[in-house]
């Protein structure tokens, strides 16, 4: 999931136009699955309204992250070419708009400039997520360390 303001940072007016005619938009309930893990997936998709919740199969049925209005989804799996690493559930009504593979490719292919400023705008995101896990890391194992210290009640 990576932030939709960042990308459009990147991209000019005409990208965003282009963006905005060429998606589809699509209108989920709550409990409707958008992306499944270890699926491939024929699109990206952009957060326009709602919740949605990401969830991996290690954590069972945990939620993992929420993504809301300003996010994109998919851009990891649009990326590698590679299967989806999570689940992504709408949690209350939510619009998005899907954005083929097949119209981004094309894109890119008639105008190079247009892909360099996509892809700068997703690695700028990609970066930045990166730097706030590594933080949430951080926190983890310092919290880890602290507990350690922790004395133990045998009585319990």
């Amino acid at each position: 999931m990576t932030k939709l303001t960042t990308i459009l940072e990147e991209l000019s007016d005409e990208d965003i136009q282009w963006i905005l005619s060429s998606g589809v938009e699509e209108h989920l309930e709550p409990g409707t699955i958008v992306i499944k893990e270890g699926e491939y997936i024929g699109s990206i998709y952009m957060v326009l309204e709602g919740t949605l919740g990401v969830y991996l199969t290690a954590t069972g049925t945990k939620l993992l992250n929420t993504v809301g209005p300003g996010e994109i989804l998919g851009e990891m799996s649009y990326l590698e070419e590679k299967p989806t690493a999570a689940t992504v559930v709408v949690l209350d009504n939510a619009v998005l708009l899907n954005i083929t593979r097949e119209s981004l490719d094309n894109k890119m292919y008639d105008e190079p400039d247009f892909g360099r400023r996509f892809y700068k705008g997703i690695g700028i995101s990609i970066s930045r997520r990166l730097r706030q896990i590594n933080a949430r890391m951080d926190y983890m194992l310092e919290t880890l360390e602290q507990a350690k210290k922790w004395p133990l009640d045998d009585n319990i």
